[in-house]
């Protein structure tokens, strides 16, 4: 009998494993920028071209290696950091398993550069596709590691095929940057995009960094925590609940240095936040947390951003009380003001006011075991009338509560039958407008929805029966039917195809600011945003050039009173976001998020005419039953589904 199954070539196991280990280009980053650190550098530069598809290049001024570890690196499970099993659970470096550069080099062409200190020349190794292609000595400047990928995954098409926009990619690999830069303030660090500094990051603090990376803005509404226990320290900043964004991109854990995502600790921060900020907004911080490392596992998955604790019901608390505590603390937390123009006005009693002590009566003969009696005067104050319940008979009381009684056995013992429910009066018992009793015609909700806004006459007849229920929805009576429409989607609706229509038709309504206002934007945004600048006006926003950076002059109407540098940083992101079911062009991710920015929030009550304007509007527009990202607007319940929660 023939043999089928059979060792994979080295190659092979090579490009399988790297489907794991490298995902896209800012995976490449990660893994080398950590190298890096592993190896003692002090500095670390990031050159990237076309979003890491064309070259990956990163340098740093570590130990470097020599000839042999050189050639040896790119084999499988080779490694300077572990010699047997239990090392894994005392690891203090960065990488561990030895597979990250065979993974590199079996899908890119990979050229290394490295000299040690006490070595007069460097080594050069070239490899591609996992076959090491030349390796000679080389007069090298300085001490460290030069690695080049170039052509990542030039030998899986399919992977290079699937990549994405280059800017989805540079999002990632910027995010991995800022990863690895915040975890390691005390490094000097660039990056480089297609020939461009976006960042030059010398040696600072962390505040420094935060700043650095995400705008001044951002300095004044940063708190510092620290707190140390015996399962676990906890150092870093957490954001005033002022500085809340509708995205989580400025959320990072880290643990023992290491950039981790942790759900259940992120929900003792979103705790503490909850009832500080807006719904759907979300707040700021970048944590720290240091444990003895025999006590986190980080072997849970390939990029190493799971990690498991030993003690995570216990690092909770401490967490969420950390964080409750620093925000008490910087007087983040809403206090009680005396001092409001609401509060109660309390009037000083004058000197010279005679006060009668209040006088008690009661009845000297009361008995509480004796039969009640209803003639008998209660106690009173002399201050205030004496209330009485002469006028109540007893006979009458019995009578009516033993019918209330037996009205609730008989509603116990009713059983509903279609005969019951056909002799109550229906709908179209009731006199009715002509244009009401055609739409009992029609059981789908769609259909009357279609009546409704295809005919005129049907909407005014209906209109006097709009009302708000619950701060969310209006409620509409028709025939056998109850429209109830979401106001806060309606609105995103409406105000989405009117941007829509501004971007399309190049024509915008903006109001000056008497002040303008410098826009602080990260430097890797700035590219961005002079893209965006064109698109930007069309929605009224007005812009002024002011040496390097930009100052906003005019704002769109409905952004007045809102914040509108929140609101250009939010445009940006969905500019380089993808939105999951939508659609992909510039014009509409835009739109949508300016919709987002300025709908009709919840909780808002409306007038009657304000409510008869959004529904009026809503059936104007091309579509009425869902918002462009997919949600639902309008919902019906007909008068069967209703019957039925009776029975």
């Amino acid at each position: 009998m023939s043999r089928i199954i059979a060792v994979l070539p080295d190659h092979v196991a090579n490009q399988i494993a790297a489907g794991e280990v490298i995902q896209q280009p800012s995976s490449v980053v990660k893994e080398l920028m950590e190298n890096a650190i592993d190896a003692g550098a002090t500095r670390i530069e990031v050159l990237i071209k076309e979003a890491g598809k064309t070259l990956i290049q990163i340098n740093d001024n570590g130990k470097g290696m020599s000839a042999e570890d050189a050639r040896l690196c790119f084999e499988r499970h080779a490694t300077s950091k572990l010699r047997e099993a239990s090392d894994l659970f005392s690891l203090q470096t960065m990488g561990f398993r030895g597979e990250a550069l065979a993974s590199i080099a079996a899908i890119a062409q990979v050229e290394l550069q490295t000299r040690q200190a006490e070595d007069e020349l460097g080594t050069k190794v070239c490899i591609a596709g996992s076959q090491i292609e030349s390796q000679e000595e080389m007069v090298l400047p300085s001490v460290g590691t030069r690695f080049m990928v170039r052509n990542l995954f030039y030998n899986v098409p399919a992977r290079r095929k699937f990549l994405g926009s280059n800017a989805k990619q540079f999002l990632a690999i910027r995010n991995e940057f800022i990863h690895i830069a915040l975890a390691h303030p005390e490094l000097e660090m660039s990056l480089n995009h297609n020939g461009e500094n976006l960042y030059q990051l010398p040696e600072s603090s962390l505040r420094q960094r935060i700043i650095a990376l995400f705008g001044a803005t951002l300095n004044k509404k940063l708190y510092p925590i620290e707190v140390e226990t015996d399962f676990v320290r906890i150092s870093g900043f957490v954001g005033d609940p002022s500085a809340a964004h509708k995205r989580s991109s400025e959320q990072f854990f880290f643990a023992n240095q290491r950039y981790i995502r942790h759900p259940y600790f992120r929900k003792a921060i979103l705790d503490v936040y909850e009832p500080l900020i807006p719904s759907g907004m979300q707040p700021a911080y970048f944590l720290f947390l240091e444990v003895p490392t025999e006590s986190i596992d980080v072997n849970i998955s390939p990029t190493k951003t799971e990690v498991k604790f030993e003690h995570e019901q216990v690092i909770w608390p401490i967490l969420n009380a950390a964080v409750r505590e620093c925000l008490g603390k910087f007087n983040a937390v809403p206090s009680i003001d005396f001092d409001q123009e609401d509060a109660p006005n309390i009037d000083v009693l004058p000197n010279d006011r005679d006060f009668a002590q209040p006088q008690v009566e009661f009845d000297r003969n009361y008995n509480p075991f004796a039969t009640p009696s209803f003639d008998k005067p209660v106690v009173s104050y002399s201050s205030t009338p004496a209330y009485s319940r002469t006028s109540f008979d007893k006979g009458n009381v019995s009578r009516q509560w033993d019918q209330l009684v037996e009205s609730f056995e008989q509603a116990r013992d009713f059983k509903p039958t279609t005969n019951d429910f056909e002799s109550t009066p229906r709908a179209q018992d009731i006199q009715q407008p002509q244009e009401i009793q055609h739409l009992q015609e029609f059981q789908h909700p769609q259909d009357v929805l279609e009546i409704l806004f295809n005919d005129e006459d049907t909407w005014e007849s209906h209109q006097q029966h709009l009302t708000q229920v619950f701060g969310r929805y209006l409620m509409l009576p028709m025939g056998e039917q109850l429209l109830f429409i979401d106001q806060h989607r309606a609105s995103l609706r409406i105000l989405f195809e009117a941007y829509s229509r501004q971007l399309a038709q190049h024509q915008s309504v903006s109001q000056s600011l008497l002040f303008p206002e410098e826009i602080d934007l990260p430097h890797h945004l700035l590219d961005e945003f002079e893209a965006l600048c064109e698109s930007l006006n069309d929605l009224g926003f007005r812009f002024e050039k002011n040496g390097q950076s930009y100052l906003l002059t005019g704002i769109p109407q409905q952004l007045t009173g809102k914040d509108a540098h929140s609101v250009l940083q939010d445009l940006l992101q969905a500019k380089l976001e993808d939105i999951p079911g939508f659609s992909c062009l510039l014009s509409d991710k835009l739109a949508l998020q300016m919709a987002k920015s300025t709908a009709l929030p919840y909780d808002v009550k409306l007038g009657e005419s304000e409510q008869k304007d959004l529904c009026q509007q809503l059936f104007s527009a091309a579509i009425q039953n869902f918002t462009p990202d997919g949600k639902r607007i309008i919902s019906c319940i007909s008068q069967e589904e209703l019957m039925k929660r009776f029975l």
